[in-house]
């Protein structure tokens, strides 16, 4: 598995903080956007539905006033004297441009007009097209009985078509000064020659119906009149027009100053109430209006957003690179320092050996003078080195040398190098070897290892003064514990040791010099080694347990 640099980590950070809020933006724009859609069209269907029932109460009222009228006129064709009824009436026909024909019933269901005498080739056609209406009168009793559109008797002629609908304000009874007084009335729609027709009849108290039929034509022109004009749609609905329909969804007029195109499917529908329950009006406009600036806006909001976030990415990150080429700069220098120091102090060390071999027993002060210079030199060199360890395991430059060696060799050398300072403290080793064939080993880093551990137990746990250390060898492993009797280590703190620069605050270890780098330095070796540097419980002091593959690959 190619191993990623915290430079690159860094970047996937960066990317991801930029990427995944405009990500989140975008989406949150667009499910914005959509919502502001579906509200936008919410409100345009209930301004387009507000729009369409204005246009059927407006033709609802043309048919309330005309009910009136008609009612009014029922009113004086019934106070005619029988003997002048006939004339009266076809003069009214000639005068009402509005009423095309009209037929009247006596009590019985007589028809009393047209007359059987004396009909013209009109009035014979109308009783004709009109036979299964005024050749019924138990229709209009089951239409005065229903509120609503009636189905007709079963013995009605269906080659006429009825609808029948009763008016539910001429229904009531009207209260009049004279009689005869109107008992119920409403519309007929029928339909003759595929022409849709419109017939209303007044049933007084009586018992006599007169029928009207209206003229098409001048009924349609009177409901245009009504409507606004063609090239004008008020109410701030602009770019839209209307189209009124009748029951063969023919258009009989259009408004507004939209152009329908052809097969267009209208944006709303509403079909009129009675005596038109079968015409409609549609409605058309532009789909979609109003949003192009709304996702502008979003659009150069979210732009906006997502550049500002990218170029407080981009500072970040350069002042993230200016701050780490600072950090790689004082690495740096502190290696070609240590670097320096190595030397002279290892020649240090040396003459100091050397003189120590020449000096006679009984010099006993110049002695203890040289093993302090040699001590602190070897300290200094330890040090040193766990600053250019420390370096090169952060750019994994560290590599193992395996060679055949005995493990308790090794570790007397650590031992003897480590017997003077010691003993100046009043600390001795306890030691049981188990680690005496030959295996491999990378001598350097099992010695690093061993100091670092020594030491942490030479500068905190003197007070114990002793120190336990076994060795011993399983398989391909080989186990090293270092046991020391001082003061132990916090529990909240011995997730934390092997943390680089981390040091245990406490009484005893405040104003130890430290780095705080040796156990991390140390665990990071064993790893590298195939084994691994823990802590492991114990009633007094702190005990590590070093593990190491010794095969020889």
């Amino acid at each position: 598995m190619k191993h990623i640099s915290t430079q690159q980590k860094i970047k996937i950070i960066l990317i991801l903080l930029i990427t995944l809020p405009i990500c989140l933006l975008a989406w949150l724009s667009f499910q914005l956007q959509k919502n502001e859609q579906i509200v936008q069209a919410h409100q345009a269907q209930n301004l387009i539905e507000t729009r369409l029932k204005a246009v059927e109460r407006e033709l609802t009222a043309y048919f309330e006033q005309l009910e009136v009228q008609l009612r009014s006129d029922h009113q004086t064709l019934a106070e005619l004297p029988q003997n002048q009824s006939i004339d009266q009436v076809r003069n009214y026909l000639r005068e009402s441009p509005l009423i095309q024909n009209i037929f009247i019933l006596s009590s019985t269901g007589h028809l009393l007009f047209p007359p059987n005498i004396q009909t013209s080739i009109k009035e014979k056609s109308f009783i004709s097209q009109t036979k299964s209406i005024w050749s019924n009168p138990e229709l209009f009793e089951s239409l005065a009985s229903h509120e609503e559109t009636s189905p007709l008797p079963s013995t009605i002629d269906r080659s006429a078509q009825l609808e029948a609908y009763v008016s539910p304000v001429s229904q009531k009874k009207a209260v009049a000064s004279f009689a005869p007084s109107i008992l119920s009335s409403g519309w007929i729609s029928w339909f003759s020659e595929n022409h849709h027709r419109l017939l209303f009849w007044v049933k007084d108290s009586t018992n006599r119906v007169i029928g009207f039929d209206l003229n098409r034509m001048r009924m349609l022109s009177d409901l245009i009149n009504r409507l606004p004009d063609a090239t004008q749609l008020h109410n701030g609905l602009n770019q839209s027009a209307i189209q009124l329909l009748d029951d063969n969804s023919s258009v009989l007029y259009q408004w507004g100053n939209y152009q329908v195109a052809d097969n267009e499917q209208p944006l709303g529908t509403r079909y009129l109430s009675p005596p038109l329950a079968n015409w409609k009006v549609n409605y058309f406009s532009h789909k979609a209006t109003a949003t192009i600036s709304t996702w502008l806006s979003t659009l150069a909001g979210s732009l906006a957003f997502g550049l500002t976030l990218i170029g407080l990415g981009i500072y970040f990150y350069r002042e993230h690179q200016r701050e780490m080429q600072q950090a790689q700069q004082r690495v740096s220098f502190v290696n070609q320092v240590s670097h320096e120091l190595k030397t002279p102090l290892t020649n240090i060390r040396m003459y100091a050996e050397l003189m120590a071999e020449q000096l006679y027993e009984e010099d006993q002060q110049q002695k203890r003078y040289i093993n302090v210079i040699t001590g602190e030199s070897l300290r200094l060199s330890r040090l040193i080195e766990n600053v250019l360890n420390f370096s090169r395991s952060q750019r994994n430059a560290i590599k193992v040398n395996k060679a055949p060696g005995i493990i308790d060799e090794c570790i007397k050398n650590t031992i003897i190098a480590f017997e003077a300072t010691l003993h100046n403290k009043g600390m001795l080793f306890d030691v049981t070897y188990g680690a005496e064939k030959t295996v491999y080993f990378d001598k350097s880093i099992i010695e690093q290892i061993l100091n670092n551990l020594l030491s942490n137990a030479e500068k905190y746990a003197h007070t114990g003064k002793k120190i336990h250390l076994t060795t011993l060898l399983e398989d391909n492993q080989c186990k090293i514990t270092v046991q020391d009797y001082g003061p132990g280590i916090p529990p909240a703190a011995q997730k934390k040791i092997f943390d680089p620069f981390y040091r245990v605050s406490s009484k005893l270890t405040d104003g130890i010099s430290g780095t705080g780098i040796g156990l991390s330095i140390a665990r990071q070796l064993a790893k590298l080694h195939g084994g691994n540097l823990i802590l492991i419980p114990s009633e007094v002091g702190a005990c590590f347990q070093l593990s190491i593959n010794i095969a020889p690959n």
